[in-house]
């Protein structure tokens, strides 16, 4: 049996041992000096490790019988604590907002014996990867710490895999649970859109926000999914094997796109093998949706990012990361016939993949195309796939969890996706999958003993002047002010993000009319 009393201690310890060369968390709760320039809120004072790690013994041992009795949180830094005002990891940020409460899901958690033990490093307002002149902690990749973690919920990932922590509350709005969780190695759901209440935590794109959790087992993460979402139970009947479970796997467009590296292939080509070891079914299916849904997440996510912070930008443009600024103010430039018209794709699309789903229990796909990129790498780094933006889109559950790694011993990562409502039937049979393996308990090899090489600042890539001229006009138009020096950043972006709205099919009207008055 787990001493609840000493567990939160040696997290402490690795938490004190790691962190400065991991970057997982913004603050410690009670640590002195855990605290960045540039933060603000609820750290109390004076408090030594050695004290902080007694306090949440104390508070682990007395957790009472809750469901989670003793279990550590680490949590995003968009969640309302009550030791912590989030700063979304911002300059840009109210630090009065919501102090001294928790969010709904920390209150459930809390509520059911969790202890929450900080606030865990995040992209920018939940986008775009961390920019290292802001005075916030660049998170790491646990395996490299030279590496990308992922984003947005970089350090609820990174902090699972040298236990600083049992399970990481994080968001999803087109990834940012999966992608972490697929190259940090450790399992990430993005529940059903809407299952857990998002009060309390900072918004990027309410129609996209979902409340999620990490950990290294699905089981763990379905435990805590549960209680956030205040399930009858929190946690559903497991499966012993997979015995008529039927699988979908979208084989054209897998291999249309091109991205898997191969290792990756082989990876997820072994994980349907064992898939169909245990019982299950594996059918090809097609996913004519798949670019619309595509674009209509990337648009939704910039215009509804851009009206929660176009006037932040336009009034201290320079107070934001690069990464963050340089991507939303795109949202800015989209017109409001393409945002509403994107919102018809996603709701077509999703009444499309209802019916193309009927009869499977999962879609399965690799989470993301392959492994964690360098900081060093400014293409790898500025990839984005379909793999995970494409349920973020719908609002469907999916689940990423280990699959195996490639040969520089990077985690690679398995995403099964389903409809919504079936969250506990999805995360059945990605336990099911997981029990026959042991990827999800690998541990990486001790980290150097040196602080890794500091992360250079991002920068945008070459583009024509024509395009470049044509984009300032538009961003005045908007009434950004971006400096001439950095409409290098945006062109290509831009370009990319026009490019998107040509994949927006057109939609026939509803026909709100019934058979009786036909």
């Amino acid at each position: 049996m787990v001493d609840l009393s000493t567990r939160p201690a040696r997290q402490q310890a690795a938490a004190d041992r790691l962190d400065e060369r991991l970057g997982v968390f913004v603050r410690r709760f009670g640590t002195p000096g855990a605290e960045p320039a540039g933060a603000t809120g609820g750290q109390a004072a004076g408090t030594s490790g050695e004290q902080a790690a007694g306090t949440s013994g104390r508070q682990a041992a007395a957790g009472g019988d809750g469901p989670l009795r003793g279990v550590t949180l680490g949590i995003k830094d968009l969640f309302a604590t009550r030791e912590a005002v989030p700063t979304a990891h911002s300059r840009v940020h109210d630090p009065d907002w919501h102090r001294g409460r928790d969010a709904v899901a920390v209150h459930r958690l809390r509520a059911a014996g969790a202890v929450p033990v900080g606030m865990t490093t995040a992209g920018e307002h939940a986008l775009g990867r961390p920019d290292p002149a802001l005075p916030f902690p660049v998170p790491r990749n646990p395996w490299d710490p030279d590496r990308y973690p992922g984003g947005s919920s970089s350090g609820s990932a990174a902090g699972l895999v040298h236990g600083l922590f049992d399970v990481g509350l994080g968001t999803d709005t087109g990834g940012s649970i999966r992608i972490p969780a697929a190259l940090c190695g450790v399992t990430g759901v993005k529940p059903t859109h809407g299952l857990i209440p998002t009060a309390g935590c900072r918004a990027l794109a309410p129609s996209l926000d979902t409340v999620g959790t990490l950990a290294r087992t699905v089981r763990d993460a379905t435990r805590t999914l549960g209680v956030a979402a205040a399930w009858d139970t929190p946690e559903p009947r497991w499966r012993t094997g997979l015995d008529g479970v039927r699988v979908g796997v979208p084989d054209r467009a897998l291999e249309e796109a091109g991205q898997l590296t191969p290792e990756c292939r082989d990876a997820f080509d072994t994980a349907l093998e064992r898939l169909r070891d245990q019982g299950a079914k594996v059918i090809s299916v097609e996913l004519p949706e798949l670019y619309p849904l595509f674009a209509a997440q990337l648009i939704t996510l910039l215009s509804e990012g851009f009206e929660r912070h176009g006037a932040g930008l336009r009034a201290g443009w320079d107070q934001y990361g690069r990464p963050f600024r340089r991507t939303l103010v795109l949202g800015g430039l989209i017109p409001a016939s393409v945002y509403v018209h994107a919102q018809r794709v996603r709701a077509w699309g999703a009444a499309e993949l209802r019916g193309r789903l009927a009869g499977l229990d999962a879609v399965a796909t690799p989470t993301w195309p392959g492994a964690a990129p360098r900081y060093d790498d400014a293409a790898a780094l500025a990839a984005v796939s379909w793999l995970p933006s494409l349920w973020s889109a719908v609002g469907f559950p999916a689940v990423a969890l280990p699959m195996g790694f490639d040969t520089a011993g990077l985690p690679l990562s398995l995403q099964l996706a389903g409809t919504p409502g079936t969250d506990r039937a999805l995360l059945t049979v990605a336990d099911a999958y997981q029990r026959h393996t042991d990827w999800h308990l690998r541990a990486p090899a001790p980290l150097p003993a040196t602080r890794p090489a500091p992360v250079a600042l991002p920068q945008g890539a070459p583009s024509e002047a024509e395009a470049q001229r044509l984009l300032g006009e538009a961003l005045r138009r908007a009434q950004v002010p971006v400096p001439a020096s950095e409409l290098v950043e945006f062109a290509g972006q831009w370009q990319l993000t026009e490019m998107l709205f040509g994949f927006l099919p057109d939609i026939p009207e509803p026909d709100l009319f019934d058979d009786e008055t036909r």
